[in-house]
This record gives structure tokens, sequence and C-alpha cells, in this order.
């Protein structure tokens, strides 16, 4: 078996599923756009669209991804001063779309580049489990903020 082929049937398959996730979250946070001026929702072709968090309408406290989307619709548009005031981990989330897109883009397209790269992709892919921390970690510290 050549180096860089895939060894099964389907072994691409987790790539181009994040591939596509990637690339709709991308693509999605690029086509709405924060609105400054109605607050801090977000627009699509001019229609401002409503916060809808269940969980801070049911509890009135914000969950741990309240701002997110707004957050990363405003890094995506250059606006980081906006986008940190909306959730604290909206750049490093979308630092970590583009990564997760970049490197599953060149494996799945560049197979001589699989061996390099599998190692920086498999890296990368447990990298969600230092980012559920940090958000527990943020989310504690803003009921701390909130309850004191």
């Amino acid at each position: 078996m050549k180096p860089g082929r895939p060894k099964r049937k389907g072994e691409l398959a987790p790539y181009l599923i994040i591939l596509i996730l990637c690339s709709a979250i991308l693509g999605g946070a690029l086509i709405l756009k924060p609105s400054i001026s109605e607050g801090s929702h977000l627009q699509v072709g001019g229609i401002t669209l409503p916060n809808v968090c269940i969980f801070l309408r049911t509890t009135g406290l914000p969950c741990p991804g309240c701002g997110l989307t707004r957050s990363v619709v405003a890094a995506a548009h250059g606006n980081l001063a906006l986008s940190l005031s909306y959730h604290r981990l909206g750049l490093l989330i979308l630092l970590y779309i583009i990564l997760q897109f970049m490197f599953n883009l060149l494996y799945l397209v560049i197979p001589k580049w699989r061996t390099p790269l599998s190692r920086s992709v498999r890296v990368l892919h447990k990298g969600i489990i230092l980012l559920a921390a940090l958000f527990l970690l943020n989310w504690i510290f803003t009921l701390i903020l909130i309850l004191s």
C-alpha cells in the first residue's frame, strides 16, 4: 500500500464531514453580520435575527455558549473588540475552525501530505477537549461575576 493512500473504504469520511461542517460555519459567519445599531443581534440581508438562547430565557443566566455565534461573526468580519465583548472564546473558536478547515482540506486534497499531516490533524481533533474545558472555566468565571 502506498503512503498517503486510505487503508480502508470510508477512512476519509470523518475528514470530509469536518471540512463540510467548518465550511458551513465559516460561510454562515461571513453571511451574517453583527448589528451595531440594533444592540447585540445578528443580521442577514437586512433582517435582524432575535437572540434565542433558551437557557438564558429560562434561567436568566447565560449558557456556556451565550454570545458565541455573535462573537465568531464579529471576528469573521474583523471586529475583534466587539467579538471579545460578546464571548471571551469567540476568537479562539474561529481560529480553531479555520485551522480545522485548512488541515482537513489539505489532508483530503493532497494525498502525499497525509502522512506528515496526520499527527497534526489528530492533535487538532483532540483540541476539542481543551476547548470544552475552557468553555466550562469561562462559564464558571462568568457565573461568579454575575452572581457576586
